[in-house]
């Protein structure tokens, strides 16, 4: 096939009949066919995203007259009353079974997401959106790290921030900087706080002792309790599945500067917004002290976007900055609300902005006009484009 379906796949036929066992079979199958998300919603076809494509997953609309009995035969029935009551839930979920085609031992994992809304002409309608977790992890040698990033990603102690939007691979990079200290560094002992937890860590390649992942809500209430907990365990690395609040923010510096390796994700698009949003989540009496905490803890601040490519797959792309004593110290003899704009300036200055690397993407043909775009926007694509023609006149 061609244009937005490059993949030859196919919508799944239900043949009319929507059980919990066909709906676990069309999960497999989207699952098979490399779909990272699946959406499914009353009023409206199936859909499966393929390397960022969104592609018609189902040969028939879905009814919401459907949606009832699936959702509780399939999580439980205390979900759809959620979602009446305007709270939406959220639910793992893990298909296994040779009846499905799974190897004895194996299993595919789900997040899940549910929540009323009207689609299109369904004025209630139920909308589950389905993030397939893969069950191998990653490995962080096929990710593609630029060197000198990758040698930054080990400190003895201190703050690594893994940044970006959503469906960026954040999730992705910090599991495989998991499983490489795993395999490589058997002296760490690694414990996580996530919500949910993703990829499974651990298993017979981990040389130390066996990672403890915590869920919030299961088994710990919040991030923030969960890193006052970390520091009663003796963790050589501590991972936190984001980190969106004060509280939290504030245990995750802590954890940093008292000789720990703390990692953390942040939903931010640049380096200099990443520095910006954590000082400012403070009242504005104790930024200043707490931007001295963080520029103490920080070792390296990475974000990435996944870019779709010509070929029909996806790239990262990142920028990220490496707190070293040099870089501190320019830093403390600057107001630290100038922190963000001096960042961004030695990025640019050094053409190693997210959108550079991109513009670098464009034009070896890896990724279309259209993506660097989206990217960045049309003003940065003319700018870069009359830079290219000055320099080749």
């Amino acid at each position: 096939m061609s244009g937005n379906n490059p993949y030859n796949f196919e919508p799944f036929d239900f043949k009319g009949d929507l059980t919990a066992q066909t709906f676990r079979q069309f999960l497999k199958y989207c699952a098979d066919a490399g779909a990272s998300d699946i959406l499914v919603q009353g009023g409206d076809f199936a859909w499966a995203q393929i390397h960022g494509r969104q592609l018609k997953a189902s040969q028939a609309t879905i009814k919401q007259g459907q949606l009832d009995p699936l959702i509780s035969a399939v999580w439980k029935a205390e979900v759809t009353d959620n979602m009446r009551k305007g709270q939406g839930a959220d639910r793992p979920l893990e298909l296994a079974g040779e009846d499905l085609g799974i190897e004895r031992g194996q299993f595919i994992r789900f997040r899940c997401n549910f929540i009323q809304a009207r689609v299109a002409r369904q004025e209630q309608a139920y909308a589950i959106t389905m993030r397939t977790i893969p069950s191998k992890l990653p490995k962080i040698e096929d990710l593609k790290i630029e060197s000198d990033l990758f040698e930054s990603f080990y400190p003895g102690m201190g703050l690594i921030l893994v940044c970006g939007p959503t469906g960026s691979g954040k999730t992705t990079l910090q599991a495989a900087i998991y499983g490489y200290a795993g395999h490589a560094m058997p002296d760490r002992k690694v414990i996580t706080y996530e919500d949910p937890i993703e990829f499974v860590l651990g298993g017979p390649h981990w040389h130390g002792p066996q990672p403890a992942q915590s869920q919030i809500g299961r088994d710990i209430e919040n991030f923030a309790l969960g890193l006052k907990n970390a520091m009663r365990r003796a963790p050589s690395i501590i991972g936190i599945g984001e980190a969106r609040d004060l509280e939290t923010i504030d245990a995750m510096i802590e954890a940093g500067l008292t000789g720990h390796l703390c990692y953390a994700t942040v939903h931010t698009e640049s380096v200099a917004e990443t520095i910006n949003r954590i000082i400012q989540v403070y009242p504005p009496a104790q930024q200043s002290a707490v931007a001295s905490r963080l520029i103490g803890a920080l070792r390296v601040i990475v974000v990435q976007r996944l870019l779709k490519t010509t070929d029909g797959k996806r790239q990262s792309v990142r920028e990220y900055v490496m707190f070293d004593r040099e870089l501190k110290a320019e830093l403390q003899e600057l107001p630290y609300d100038k922190w963000g704009a001096f960042l961004r300036k030695r990025l640019n200055d050094n053409e190693v902005t997210m959108a550079h690397r991109a513009w670098n993407l464009y034009k070896s043909g890896r990724i279309s006009k259209e993506e660097f775009i989206e990217l960045a926007d049309n003003k940065t694509f003319r700018e870069f484009s009359k830079l290219d023609e000055e320099e080749a006149a």
